[in-house]
């Protein structure tokens, strides 16, 4: 049996892991008025970042087709899987996760299955790239899938946005959380659960300084096994976050975050995300 893993570019998985654990990568949609764009594929981060700040229009997403989905697994059926999982972006966020299951239907010559992680961005992709590991070693979609759902429920995530605007905008904050975060100058810092509302406002504090600080503080309550840290414009900030990380955890990799993330967030964003050890 041949496991191939497929997810999307929301995980913010970086072209390097993909192709060395063999992770398919499909990409979700953004769209300027009428002109649609494919994430990572027609703009890049800092591509995408320059228009934003320039363009009238504001942008909006989209989930790809079940059509592009199936042409998805066909690719990797032809290529010689005969068992994919798709680990999606979160599904009450997106409706990616939809088209992926519509798909399965489209196709045949392989048992494809699907994992929620109710994450985003390397919450989502650190659950991908552990269940590629056990496809490499040989593993099963059971055992892969199993992984995934592990680890996707294990990890956090925090995200300090320089606005909340973006997240207004977007429809992942309604009006009383987007008040609540912007009065009186605090920096809230934004937590993605499972359960609705999905999109939080976990603390707020009084600068940008303190804001970064506390996140690594609520990160490292427990011991760390994995972080990553993902910024849009913010690399300066994510810098911060690394070097505050260094005593808990060395070096933990800094990533730009994907342009349709960048859609919600906006500029001068910087995430973490990260698996507390096993007790």
């Amino acid at each position: 049996m041949t496991l191939r893993i497929l997810t999307d570019t929301a995980s913010d998985i970086p072209d390097s892991t993909a192709e060395e654990l063999g992770i398919g990568l499909i990409e979700l949609n953004i769209h300027f008025g009428d002109e649609m764009l494919k994430d990572r594929r027609d703009i890049d981060t800092r591509q995408f970042f320059e228009r934003l700040a320039t363009d009238s229009v504001h942008p909006a997403t989209s989930q790809p087709s079940p059509g592009e989905f199936a042409e998805a697994y066909q690719s990797l059926i032809d290529d010689g899987a005969d068992e994919i999982l798709f680990v999606s972006i979160h599904g009450s966020l997106s409706g990616t996760l939809d088209s992926a299951k519509q798909a399965i239907e489209l196709v045949s010559g392989a048992r494809i299955d699907t994992v929620d992680t109710h994450r985003v961005s390397f919450a989502q992709g650190v659950a991908a790239v552990r269940a590629a590991e056990i496809a490499k070693n040989g593993g099963t979609l059971d055992e892969a899938k199993a992984v995934a759902e592990e680890v996707a429920e294990r990890s956090n995530s925090l995200v300090i946005a320089d606005t909340l605007e973006y997240l207004k905008k977007g429809g992942r904050l309604n009006q009383s959380q987007y008040l609540l975060g912007s009065m009186m100058r605090v920096k809230p810092i934004l937590g993605v659960g499972a359960e609705p509302p999905y999109v939080t406002i976990a603390t707020r504090v009084r600068t940008l300084k303190k804001a970064l600080a506390t996140m690594v503080d609520m990160a490292t309550q427990q011991k760390i096994e994995w972080a990553a840290i993902v910024h849009g414009e913010g690399l300066e900030n994510a810098q911060a976050v690394q070097e505050l990380l260094q005593p808990h955890l060395p070096d933990v990799p800094i990533y730009d975050v994907t342009p349709v993330l960048g859609v919600h967030l906006g500029p001068g964003t910087v995430g973490l995300h990260w698996l507390p050890a096993k007790d």
